[in-house]
């Protein structure tokens, strides 16, 4: 008798120590519901940054609608905020450093020309063969080169593209955006190569478009500048032309 008492005892003390299926299906519904709390899971949260969105849309139109002294300010504001590129390649370089290769928003085909190119990336190679004819000096933003007639232009460095149009003083114009912060402009363009596309990534050497016909329809000629921290430098000291 007393070891068939010793048995029951020892079978309820271990169903104790497991659980009872009530304690259980607790664990799994408190485990659920610390889910249901994550802001990923949040549908309430969500909800709110959407409607917060709306509302600041609408605030900012109706601040451009009003052209009073009043709302002056804030579309100032408001300019100066869009007018600062996000600088793409920077934070790819940042992703890249923190977290390692690949970065998950490149397509796989960008991925691999970018390793492939990574030991020209560090330089600026030259857009197109010709010769100097108005050096930085003379306008303090950028030079022009003197090339053959139909001269295709290329990128001097691998980055992204932040501006591909006419620009009024410059013409067809490219913009491209490095990893160090500056930038490379190409204007004076005859025309835009069709693949180039804005926010493209582009590797060096790859044709952007063709340099426009000089005045004596032999030549062509076209604008090349450099902008490091919102000024321009000269590009003869980074690239060796003539």
């Amino acid at each position: 008798m007393k070891n068939r008492a010793d048995e029951i005892r020892k079978k309820y003390g271990n169903l104790s120590k497991k659980g009872s299926p009530k304690e259980k299906s607790s664990v799994i519904s408190t485990r659920d519901e610390s889910e249901k709390s994550h802001p990923l899971f949040n549908r309430h949260a969500m909800l709110m940054q959407i409607m917060f969105s709306i509302i600041l849309f609408l605030i900012v139109g109706i601040i451009f609608k009003n052209n009073g002294e009043q709302t002056a300010k804030a579309q100032n504001f408001i300019k100066h905020i869009y007018e600062d590129e996000f600088q793409f390649a920077a934070a790819k370089d940042w992703y890249e450093d923190k977290f390692g290769k690949p970065l998950a928003l490149l397509p796989k085909d960008k991925i691999q020309k970018e390793q492939s190119t990574e030991e020209v990336s560090e330089v600026f190679a030259v857009p197109a063969d010709g010769k100097v004819y108005e050096t930085f000096s003379t306008n303090g933003k950028g030079i022009w080169i003197e090339t053959g007639k139909e001269e295709d232009v290329e990128t001097a460095k691998d980055g992204y593209i932040v501006y591909a149009g006419k620009k009024d003083d410059l013409g067809y114009t490219v913009i491209i955006q490095h990893s160090d912060e500056q930038e490379s402009w190409y204007g004076d363009l005859k025309e835009i190569d069709k693949s180039i596309k804005l926010y493209n990534y582009v590797e060096s050497g790859t044709r952007l478009g063709k340099v426009s016909e000089n005045d004596d329809g032999k030549s062509g000629k076209f604008y090349f500048a450099i902008k490091k921290d919102k000024s321009f430098i000269d590009p003869s000291k980074v690239i060796d032309i003539d």
